[in-house]
């Protein structure tokens, strides 16, 4: 009896598809969506995404690719060759002359004749993933596009990276839809996808959706479409207890009762009943299952054929019953299993010997016909085959090969995986260099460090140089090994590691001083000895790798040395000498087309300029390496960083709204984990201002969860510890607010980071202001101290400095140093702070309340302005507690109740703080009145009310809800 096992209906999921066809609507109609679709193995996935395309399909471009499972990590961007290898074969090969103005970019993943040699370099790789959004983009503005990663559990790390990228960037593809499915029971804690699916959930657009099990009734309606009839009530009940309700579990179960004619019982997990599929195919199919299955991906029948060791009619044969039985689906020229479980279940019986022998034949065949492949990187299927058949010769060769491959394609952890299966296999054969035609073990290991360097693996990379060094004589190859030294002295400070300094001077103790290479190994020195920072020790090394750049000829090292040399004597406050330089360096590399020193040169200046204050003009250089960066197409590698000048200057300058926007459109471009953070924590540093403390707490918890206690970027070494301390100061936490500092203040070479390091003394200043009990601990002892060995730079330094000194001291003269300072440089929210504590200053040292009312309603205004909601609070509640209005013509608030009791507001006020347990002292030093002016008031209020003490007064205001 015949049986077909697959429904002709989708069952079960009328929710799941109204939500992506609301998506599809959505995207139809100029928006854009990502649904991740997960769900354990069998549950039905790709039969819903399938449903899905076939019904968009009329009405879109569909694009869609599968991820690999080869080896312990995928193919390198094997979905995406795939999905560009179909839009080629229904578009024709010139759709990518046709859409895309750099096509070169894109060349790693073009299948056919359209493919070409990428450009390499540090800009390739996201040039290449701008090209593939380019042409989503362009592709979109035709009709919707949708873009299917299927199986993404077995995704290779750089398609994850570019799955990743296309998500956040998608809102610059309207009319676009990505569709990702994975396994969810595969994503355990250290499954890297794990972390990527938890990070995109976060992006607007982006939502999931989980396909659970199917209930009883939608069991009944499965297996009534599959058998074509009503089912036998005890057939449903045994089919549902035993599929839980897994739809491929339903049809395998159908399908062993059909083969069985209801006679046997039905093995009891899926994996039997998908084995006993295989058991049921007649032999030759059977055997033809097994060898698709150890392939692990999609098998073209040539290649087939070739391994099989069958004539064409019982190979034919062979395929069709296996297709027919609902084993095999075909795709293209070639097969692949219809679920990945049956694949697994296919090549379960196979011993190892057997196993090993068919590997071989697969080898044999691909390397007489490398054409042979359906579509993956051919070489790297054929060193799987090789290293699994146990022919370690030709696999290191192999390995070698597609570790270039991945090179090509810019699968920098692929190819790292490469190198070390060539390592892994270098004592295993006889003469390994001989087969990689005099290829050293060192330069397999150099290889490996770069590809882990560029691939961001820096635990691999140090280990790679460590084993490299090893082999090296340093005497001998001094150069080779100094570039090595170098390497591993920045993968070892990127790790926090020791040795970093000691492998810089070794580096440059080896190369003699006429050699080209000295110029560059000192420049990355000195940009060590700068971030440290130790800064005599880094203009030292600065002045010696230009002095041997310019020597030798080296003019890209000529221009970072000017950049590093520039920006430490600026820092020593000689910003207006050093401008011209820069410049000279941002020429140099401009004319050598060396994008990222010409990037650091514009850099560099605006954040001189915003650091003293010239906010128009770093604004200005801001725009200007936004615009360099995108001709450069480094926009979304290296506009992070300019985008930070950017907000940081409109931050300064109050313009908030705007540098919202700016951090918003810099998020949205994937950039960097240290700029992101950077990013995110001045977006919780303008909600904190505004009055919204829940988003830097969260900032901050994600933050600490991720990097632990003592959170410090390069970037910014105090960016957090300020979040954090204003955050806690706002919050009142003052006990937490100084752990934080104290903890920020063990960073090595503090007098070094001036600039970044007064903001932080002024927060401590002002827990000094808010927590009396602080006053005369050892830790403001040291923070005096600190400030008083801190060179101070440039007006904005000069501004802070006037400001810690203000709020340790109180005294008028003091603020109103500070206010002239802050209104010089024109930044509303530290001119307002400093007009508020001026004006609390000029009410308790004079008493003069002219000056004061003008200097609250400046920093009324001022708040106002900036929408910064608690300082404005601060402002009122002064002005209140001083009867000043800070609103001219406004009537002073006045509680409820009061006036039939006589109380005049002052005495309301006062009230206010007898209920709140206050003493006559502590209500003259809030409301900057005497002792003796408070005690006559309280007398006066126990009058009014009729009261004896002020116990029964705070009682009677209660009962009243004069405060409520």
């Amino acid at each position: 009896m015949s049986l077909q096992v697959v429904s002709p209906v989708l069952v079960g999921r009328d929710s799941e598809t109204s939500r992506v066809a609301d998506a599809f609507d959505r995207v139809a109609g100029g928006g854009l969506a990502t649904l991740l679709v997960g769900g354990e193995a069998g549950i039905g996935k790709s039969r819903l995404v399938a449903e899905f395309t076939d019904r968009a399909g009329a009405k879109a471009t569909v694009l869609s690719g599968c991820c690999v499972e080869l080896g312990a990590d995928g193919l390198p961007f094997a979905p995406f060759v795939a999905a560009l290898r179909g839009l080629a074969t229904a578009a024709g090969p010139d759709v990518f002359d046709r859409l895309l103005p750099d096509k070169a970019a894109l060349a790693p993943l073009l299948p056919g004749a359209a493919r070409g040699q990428a450009p390499l370099g540090d800009d390739a790789r996201p040039r290449l993933f701008e090209g593939v959004l380019a042409l989503l983009a362009g592709l979109a503005a035709e009709r919707p596009v949708v873009l299917v990663i299927e199986d993404a559990h077995w995704a290779d790390r750089s398609s994850r990276d570019l799955l990743e990228f296309l998500v956040r960037n998608q809102g610059a593809v309207p009319g676009s839809m990505i569709v990702v499915t994975h396994r969810s029971e595969e994503l355990n804690r250290a499954h890297p996808l794990r972390p990527l699916l938890a990070e995109l959930t976060r992006v607007p657009w982006v939502d999931r959706l989980e396909l659970g099990r199917l209930g009883k009734r939608e069991v009944v309606r499965l297996v009534r479409h599959i058998l074509d009839r009503e089912p036998d009530p005890e057939l449903v009940s045994e089919v549902f207890q035993r599929s839980e309700g897994n739809p491929l579990f339903v049809e395998a179960m159908l399908d062993c009762q059909n083969a069985c004619e209801g006679t046997a019982d039905l093995p009891a997990s899926l994996e039997d009943l998908l084995s006993s599929r295989i058991d049921r195919l007649p032999p030759d199919a059977a055997y033809v299952a097994g060898l698709i299955g150890l392939s692990e991906v999609t098998v073209c029948h040539a290649l087939l054929s070739e391994v099989a060791e069958l004539d064409e009619r019982a190979l034919s044969a062979a395929v069709r019953a296996a297709v027919d039985a609902n084993v095999l689906v075909i795709e293209g020229e070639g097969y692949r299993f219809r679920h990945a479980l049956i694949g697994e279940a296919a090549t379960a019986g196979l011993m190892p010997g057997e196993r090993r022998a068919l590997h071989a034949r697969y080898a044999e065949a691909m390397r007489a016909d490398p054409g042979l492949s359906a579509g993956a990187p051919s070489i790297t299927e054929l060193a799987q085959h090789l290293y699994r058949a146990g022919d370690f010769r030709s696999a290191i060769c192999a390995a070698w090969q597609a570790a270039g491959e991945a090179q090509r394609l810019l699968a920098y952890a692929e190819q790292v995986r490469m190198l070390d299966r060539v390592r892994e296999l270098w004592p295993l054969v006889p003469d390994p260099c001989c087969e990689l035609g005099g290829v050293e073990y060192a330069t397999v290991l150099e290889q490996a460090v770069e590809a882990a360097s560029r691939a961001g693996d820096n635990v691999n990379g140090e280990r790679f140089a460590t084993m490299a060094l090893a082999e090296i004589d340093r005497d001998a190859q001094r150069v080779r090994a100094a570039t090595l030294l170098d390497q591993r002295a920045r993968l070892r400070a990127q790790l926090g590691q020791p040795g970093a300094l000691e492998d810089h001077r070794e580096a440059i103790r080896l190369v003699p001083e006429d050699h080209p290479a000295r110029g560059h190994l000192l420049n990355s020195y000195a940009a060590r000895l700068m971030e440290i920072p130790r800064a005599d020790e880094a203009r030292d090394a600065a002045e010696a790798a230009l002095d041997s750049a310019c020597r030798n000829g080296e003019r890209s090292a000529e221009a970072s040395a000017l950049i590093t040399l520039a920006v430490l004597d600026a820092r020593l406050g000689d910003l207006e000498e050093q401008l011209p330089r820069l410049k000279r360096a941002g020429a140099i590399a401009e004319t050598l087309g060396e994008h990222r020193v010409r990037l650091r040169a514009i850099h560099a200046e605006s954040s001189l300029l915003r650091a003293f204050g010239r906010l128009a003009e770093a604004e200005a250089k801001a725009r200007h390496g936004l615009a360099v960066a995108q001709e450069a197409g480094l926009r979304r590698a290296a506009g992070a960083q300019h985008s930070l000048d950017l907000a940081g200057a409109m931050i300064d300058g109050g313009r908030w709204d705007e540098a919202m926007t700016v951090l918003e459109q810099a998020l949205d471009l994937s950039p960097a984990p240290a700029f992101r953070e950077h990013l995110l924590c001045l977006k919780g540093y303008i909600a904190l201002h505004r009055g919204d403390a829940e988003l830097p707490e969260r900032l901050l918890a994600r933050a600490h969860e991720q990097y632990g206690e003592d959170v410090r970027f390069n970037l910014d070494p105090f960016l957090v510890a300020r979040l954090e301390t204003e955050l806690r100061l706002t919050q009142g936490r003052y006990g937490e607010a100084r752990t934080v500092l104290e903890r920020a203040l063990t960073h090595p070479q503090l007098n070094a980071a001036g600039r970044l390091l007064w903001p932080l003394l002024v927060l401590g200043s002002r827990l000094a202001d808010h927590d009396p009990s602080w006053r005369g601990t050892e830790l403001l002892t040291r923070l005096r101290r600190i400030a008083a060995e801190l060179p101070v730079a440039g007006p904005v330094q000069h501004a802070f400095s006037r400001l810690f000194d203000a709020h340790l001291s109180g005294e008028r003269g003091d603020w109103d140093a500070a206010t002239a300072a802050w209104r010089e440089l024109g930044q509303p929210l530290r001119l307002a702070q400093a007009c508020l504590g001026a004006a609390a200053a000029a009410i308790t040292t004079d008493g003069d309340r002219e000056a004061a009312t003008e200097l609250l309603r400046e920093a009324y205004g001022l708040a106002g302005q900036l929408g910064a909601k608690p300082l404005r609070d601060r402002v009122a509640d002064l002005a209140r507690r001083a009867r000043i209005q800070v609103v001219p013509g406004t009537p002073e608030p006045l509680g409820n109740g009061h006036t039939r009791l006589g109380l005049t507001p002052r005495e309301l006020e006062i009230l206010r703080l007898v209920t709140a347990g206050k003493a006559n002292r502590e209500i003259a030093d809030e409301l900057f009145i005497s002792a003796k002016t408070a005690s006559v008031h309280v007398s006066n209020i126990l009058g009014k009310l009729g009261v004896a003490n002020r116990v029964e007064a705070a009682a009677t205001a209660n009962q009243l809800g004069l405060f409520d």
